[in-house]
């Protein structure tokens, strides 16, 4: 019998379990299942920030806080 998975969310996490899942199991149907897919960002949420919080970090420049992250 395959196995027949879903993964909820294709933003960061979900697309890297879904991967990790396929790999363990490759033989299995994987299923990613969201309210919207887009080209134009990797999640609709929280985890779809990949940039540096300049205000978790006040008076640091930039250019050296792109280094430090």
């Amino acid at each position: 019998m395959q196995r027949r998975i879903a993964v909820v969310g294709a933003g960061a996490v979900g697309l890297s379990t879904a991967v990790q899942v396929q790999q363990q199991y490759a033989s299995a149907s994987v299923t990613l299942i969201a309210d919207k897919f887009t080209t134009e960002t990797t999640s609709h949420g929280a985890a779809g920030l990949f940039r540096p919080a300049t205000d978790k970090h006040p008076g640091v420049p930039l250019p050296q806080l792109k280094l430090v992250l």
